[in-house]
């Protein structure tokens, strides 16, 4: 469950990350569609970094710190469009009480989540691991029938976001093993350290340059952070 970690060293990344291509994409998208798609708790401190230990933007720690407050809700993120005044964008959370099943079991975890509606949006799909593998059915993935279906909807202006946590193999074959999965995207471009990545699905040309040139120049801007172009635009 995704509360116990609101402000570890792995959301200051993500907040990082989804704030810049928010904001620093030409044009710049008008909000953040936030599915946390939460698991039930396990242990209590499992996985927990200090969010200090990655060097997001000083200008993001103020509200990573605030997420630590007590009570934790997934309602606070959306203080994350004003985190810099003058370039503020809407952040909405779905279903931040549900909890996803596993497999086919979970399909009254989206009712209500219409992609077609997110106009202009950064639409981030947060599963626990990643996309799902030979053997991800279970709650901890998200599935690629899924995402297609609402990557199909999505409008042409908007991008989806997925996380991806390395499993126990080099980046370079999770890449690779996406390419050949991820065809219902135009374009894919990744954003990724040691141990996280997040994937940017566009659905076409316009769009793919316009999230690739925003997450080149993060990773430009932040050493321990790289970008690769999975499924690369047509650049001019």
């Amino acid at each position: 469950m995704k509360l116990q970690y609101l402000a570890d060293a792995r959301d200051a990344f993500k907040w990082d990350l989804l704030q810049w291509v928010c904001t620093r994409s030409s044009p710049t998208f008008s909000s953040l569609f936030f599915v946390p798609l939460l698991t039930p708790p396990k242990k209590e401190n499992e996985g927990r970094i200090p969010h200090h230990r990655f060097a997001c933007r000083e200008v993001i720690r103020p509200f990573v710190d605030s997420l630590k407050t007590e009570p934790r809700a997934l309602e606070r993120i959306s203080t994350l469009g004003t985190a810099e005044p003058t370039r503020s964008f809407q952040v909405s959370v779905f279903a931040p009480e549900r909890f996803i099943r596993a497999g086919v079991s979970r399909v009254d975890y989206w009712e209500g989540f219409d992609s077609g509606k997110l106009v202009n949006s950064v639409v981030f799909f947060d599963p626990d691991i990643g996309f799902e593998t030979k053997t991800g059915n279970g709650p901890n993935w998200i599935r690629h029938s899924e995402l297609k279906g609402f990557f199909a909807r999505l409008p042409k202006t908007s991008v989806a976001v997925v996380y991806q946590h390395r499993p126990r193999r080099k980046w370079e074959e999770v890449f690779t093993e996406l390419e050949q999965k991820i065809d219902y995207a135009h374009s894919a471009t990744i954003a990724f350290e040691p141990n996280l990545a997040f994937v940017a699905l566009s659905g076409n040309q316009a769009t793919g340059q316009r999230v690739a040139a925003a997450i080149t120049k993060y990773a430009e801007e932040h050493s321990i952070v790289r970008c690769h172009q999975l499924r690369r635009p047509d650049f001019p």
